[in-house]
């Protein structure tokens, strides 16, 4: 069947699953579900993918890069998403705009899932598979999927691994950075290793992830490692003429940074994960040998409301309040119009999986010199963009920092080495495993369905 029939499919997908009010969004009880049910149409295959990290109303860059590969897999084939809400009364209500239920291309259900704030999080997993249990016991009447696709490994693989289970269907889960905190934690560990072995199929966004997942599977797995794509219509370079070395000057001035300045930005959660406390501890030494050397934080509060307020005092004792700007969380088009207007992209993180940061930098042609931690040795595989740095060495750091923002670097190579994996390419190699786990024969998925 061509792959314009499937994008037929997805849109009318969209069109039948259950209209919500705002009372049975929160509820995940759709109205006149029993109409719906005699519209019923089964394609040879649907997916139902599901993760807590998905954008909405209330944060909109939230897992963006697992919407636009979900978006292109759904122009492929029929695609549903659920995307629990954490809930515990009074402490923290529904967040979102009941509105959005159901809406949007992949369409998107978010039920409501219970759970302990800052306690029993071993729990979190179970409570998650209560939350996507109940969001399948209604879509399953209109969107006939026979396939779970999760992303994230806890809780969001291991709660749809025990849902998928239970309902017989195969399960699917996608490896991100997540992996490398969570496996830390014994209990944790020991549920995501039952994961991993028992997937019907697994992807990891670098070929660094698959191999932790074996060490924490204990077991030689098969991981198909499907790294994440660039959107080249906002991450792009911007050519005003001014030559294959330098930034955008237009968009520099806009920004409103000075033009003989030497510019570096960082682009992350506020963590201390992300390293920025790091890049502001070395900004002095790279100031005495570069001269007038800025930097730019950009990226918002994730989870560690101390952290920010850290920086600001560590700015404060260092002088550097002048020269350190924190941006805070931007919409994506200004991130990429920094990116080009900059003359270095830095990354001092101690952890990652697939870095979406570096990746759009180099699409933009922006130079960029990153820890060696994670999937970033994957990402900046050419000299001619960036370097690689040991994240235990603070002084190696700082001098990389100071030669790349001297360096004379061809950003219109490096445009062209960054924008090469589109999102649709991503698409193509994750419907290709997904056709085989439903075309296999050998399926672990062969006990009979359990009711949810």
């Amino acid at each position: 069947m061509c792959c314009g029939h499937y994008m037929g499919c997805c849109t009318e997908a969209a069109a039948m699953l259950p209209e919500c009010n705002e009372r049975r969004a929160i509820r995940m009880r759709p109205p006149a579900i029993e109409t719906f049910a005699r519209k019923r149409i089964v394609w040879p295959m649907a997916v139902l993918s599901t993760t807590l990290c998905y954008p909405s109303a209330a944060a909109p860059l939230q897992g963006v890069f697992v919407e636009r590969r979900l978006a292109a897999i759904s122009r492929r084939i029929p695609l549903a998403v659920v995307a629990p809400v954490p809930w515990f009364p009074f402490v923290r209500p529904m967040s979102f705009d009941p509105r959005e239920q159901c809406s949007g291309t992949p369409p998107v259900w978010r039920p409501r899932m219970f759970y302990f704030p800052g306690l029993f999080k071993e729990q979190d997993a179970w409570f998650y598979e209560r939350a996507l249990l109940r969001a399948c016991r209604h879509l399953k009447s209109s969107f006939d999927f026979q396939v779970i696709d999760a992303h994230f490994e806890w809780p969001d693989g291991v709660g749809a691994f025990h849902a998928a289970r239970r309902l017989s269907v195969p399960f699917v889960c996608t490896l991100r950075g997540k992996l490398v905190s969570q496996a830390r934690h014994p209990r944790k560990r020991e549920k995501i290793a039952e994961m991993l072995r028992g997937a019907d199929a697994l992807m990891a966004v670098s070929a660094s992830l698959a191999q932790l997942a074996c060490e924490v599977a204990r077991a030689d797995l098969t991981v198909h490692v499907i790294p994440n794509g660039v959107d080249s219509i906002v991450f792009h370079r911007i050519d005003e003429g001014q030559g294959p070395a330098a930034p955008a000057p237009s968009l520099r001035q806009a920004l409103g940074w000075p033009a003989t300045a030497r510019i570096a930005v960082s682009v992350g959660h506020l963590q201390e994960l992300k390293g920025f406390h790091r890049l502001v501890a070395i900004w002095p030494a790279v100031r005495r040998q570069v001269g007038d050397a800025r930097l730019v934080l950009v990226g918002g509060p994730a989870g560690e409301p101390n952290y920010e307020q850290r920086l600001n005092r560590q700015m404060m004792s260092l002088g550097l309040t002048e020269f350190v700007t924190l941006e805070g969380r931007v919409p994506q088009a200004r991130v990429a119009r920094i990116l080009n207007a900059a003359d270095l992209f830095v990354l001092a993180s101690r952890s990652e999986g697939w870095c979406n940061a570096i990746a759009e930098s180099l699409a933009c042609g922006c130079p960029v010199v990153a820890t060696d931690v994670g999937g970033n040795r994957e990402i900046i595989s050419d000299d001619r963009c960036g370097r690689l740095v040991d994240a235990a060495r603070h002084e190696s750091l700082e001098s990389e920092v100071c030669r790349g923002l001297t360096a004379r670097w061809d950003r219109r190579v490096i445009a062209e080495f960054g924008g090469r994996r589109s999102w649709q390419q991503v698409a193509d190699e994750c419907v290709d495993v997904l056709k085989g786990v439903m075309g296999s024969s050998s399926s672990r998925v062969s006990r009979p369905r359990r009711t949810a």
